[in-house]
């Protein structure tokens, strides 16, 4: 995953933009935008799992979409 972080002016006042996925988020200080960068990059690389019928589900329309139905 690509975070990036920079400070820039809005309305003569300095901000910290956190980048992300195609994303922008603003923040007043450098500290919020560096824990939200953190909190961030924890929960996307961690584990994750979906439930057993949300896998078939999934595996029977691709399925489906392969054969063209």
């Amino acid at each position: 995953m690509t975070l990036t972080i920079e400070t820039t002016l809005r309305h003569d006042q300095q901000i910290w933009r956190v980048h992300a996925y195609g994303a922008t988020f603003d923040f007043i200080d450098q500290t919020s935008a560096e824990a939200f960068a953190r909190k961030l990059e924890e929960r996307v690389n961690a584990p994750h799992e979906l439930p057993r019928e949300t896998v078939g589900h999934w595996a029977a329309e691709h399925y489906r979409m392969l054969r063209g139905s």
